[in-house]
């Protein structure tokens, strides 16, 4: 029975859902992290995001780690040390995932979502990822941060 995603708008032929496609993703990327893995970061931050998983403030710093990430002004190592104080759970004021979530959430509109990825090979993955993430970023230029 096909399958139609009430958070992010993904359509399924079958009975797959994000989650599974999800979980498939992870495993292709701790299976062979030097191909599938090169994308981990954007892969668990568009699905997180296009799920809502993150409190507002863990939301908008996740999409601008994205940023950061696709437009290659820092690689995600450079971001974590850069932001560590900054992000510490012992000194920040707000959950990455707890507590209110993005209130315009419900009006965006994803163009592209987890089951547009490919999982055959990594070359396929890592561009699939990457175009995800960009058109993550293009669908929500309108909420402020």
């Amino acid at each position: 029975m096909p399958f139609t995603c009430a958070q992010c708008g993904a359509i399924y032929a079958s009975d797959e859902t994000c989650q599974q496609r999800f979980e498939a993703c992870l495993a292709l990327e701790y299976e062979n992290p030097n191909a599938y893995g090169a994308v981990h970061l954007l892969s668990v931050a568009c699905y997180m995001l296009q799920h809502n998983l993150y409190s507002r403030e863990g939301w908008l710093e996740t999409r601008e780690l994205v940023r950061l990430t696709i437009s290659q002004e820092s690689i995600p190592a450079e971001i974590r040390k850069k932001n560590r104080d900054r992000l510490d759970s012992g000194v920040r004021k707000w959950s990455v995932t707890k507590g209110a979530k993005l209130a315009e959430f419900a009006a965006i509109r994803w163009s592209r979502t987890i089951a547009d990825i490919h999982l055959e090979n990594p070359e396929g993955y890592v561009s699939d990822v990457k175009q995800w993430a960009i058109s993550v970023l293009e669908d929500t230029l309108e909420i402020d941060g």
